[in-house]
């Protein structure tokens, strides 16, 4: 009887994800808008090829790994256009503070409006308001959390896949210091 497949671990490996070759558009995390399936199928080859699963299990868990690093890759341009739309915003708000300002003081809305004053006022709109702030921190904790999770995961089965002893627990301590 002739084998067929791969014999080498570095075959079998690749073998493995064979079936994630095609189809993956369906369910790719992708915001059409603004993303690229080919991007995140490029993103998703790397991931598996960077991890090395073997069989479905460790696959899955790959795939996982990639939808939460793809998630977080939005945080930081999210951020970026609050702040973006908060400095937009700028103008028709200090406009309306200065007219405010004038009309209580009496003095002109130039005398108003000083560099000084602006840029404490773009200063101040470099960091989101704290409602979206606190947001942003809680996703990216709450990311980075199942990311670690899932890294260790991966990282135990393959371990355990290899005859290695695994611990039971995993102790993860993730936050700011007192929390």
């Amino acid at each position: 009887m002739t084998r067929r497949g791969p014999n080498t671990q570095r075959g079998k490996a690749a073998s493995s994800r064979n079936a994630i070759k095609h189809g993956l558009a369906a369910n790719a995390p992708v915001v059409r808008q603004v993303e690229s399936v080919e991007e995140w199928e490029w993103h998703l080859a790397q991931v598996i090829a960077s991890k090395e699963p073997e069989g479905y299990l460790e696959t899955q868990l790959c795939v996982r790994i990639a939808e939460v690093l793809w998630r977080q890759r939005r945080i930081s341009p999210y951020e970026a256009e609050k702040i973006s739309v908060a400095l937009d915003q700028m103008p028709e708000d200090y406009a309306a503070t200065a007219r405010y300002g004038a009309k209580v003081s009496g003095r002109s809305i130039e005398d108003s409006m000083t560099l000084e004053k602006i840029e404490m006022q773009t200063g101040i709109r470099m960091i989101p308001e704290p409602e979206t702030l606190n947001m942003i921190m809680r996703y990216e904790s709450h990311l980075h959390r199942l990311l670690l999770q899932l890294l260790h995961e991966l990282e135990a089965m393959q371990a355990r896949r290899k005859g290695e002893q695994t611990p039971l627990a995993r102790l993860d301590i993730s936050g700011p210091p007192g929390s």
